[in-house]
């Protein structure tokens, strides 16, 4: 594996940063049994490069401490992300079933921890809720600026 350079910690910084301002904009749907979280479209920088997943999990981290969760959705929460990031790497050439990991990652750990932490709803609803919201951000809206941003020398030079 390659060594971090000080362009690593001040991009993965940068993402943890716009990770959290994002959760933090739209905490009206990022929070509850519905969550729409607009900030799990940065998943898709994990194609880009895998290091993206420690920023990505720190955002995931300090947005929820910030957002007043529950100290286990703090940490076991960010297990979540870190984990669907980590096979999303793992499955990066078939993007299309990649973003299926943290769809399922998302809906089983944080479903959980609604029903059993936050006591909101039983598992057969929040389970499919949150992997509904995961689906949508990452599908509806993060293939398609894959899809797009995969082609931008520009932003490929971001991740270089």
């Amino acid at each position: 594996m390659k060594t971090w350079t000080t362009h690593d910690l001040i991009r993965q910084s940068m993402i943890a940063a716009i990770y959290v301002v994002l959760v933090y904009v739209f905490s009206f749907a990022s929070f509850g049994l519905v969550q729409f979280r607009l900030a799990e479209i940065l998943m898709i920088f994990v194609f880009f490069d895998k290091k993206s997943i420690v920023g990505l999990t720190i955002g995931c981290l300090i947005a929820n401490w910030v957002g007043g969760a529950l100290v286990v959705d703090i940490f076991v929460g960010s297990l979540a992300t870190l984990i669907g990031g980590y096979l999303m790497w793992q499955f990066r050439k078939w993007p299309i079933l990649a973003l299926l990991f943290p769809v399922i990652s998302n809906g089983i750990i944080v479903g959980l921890i609604l029903t059993y932490a936050y006591v909101l709803a039983p598992l057969y609803i929040s389970i499919p809720s949150v992997m509904l919201g995961e689906f949508a951000v990452l599908y509806v809206i993060g293939l398609p600026i894959y899809l797009i941003l995969r082609k931008n020398k520009g932003f490929l030079e971001f991740f270089q």
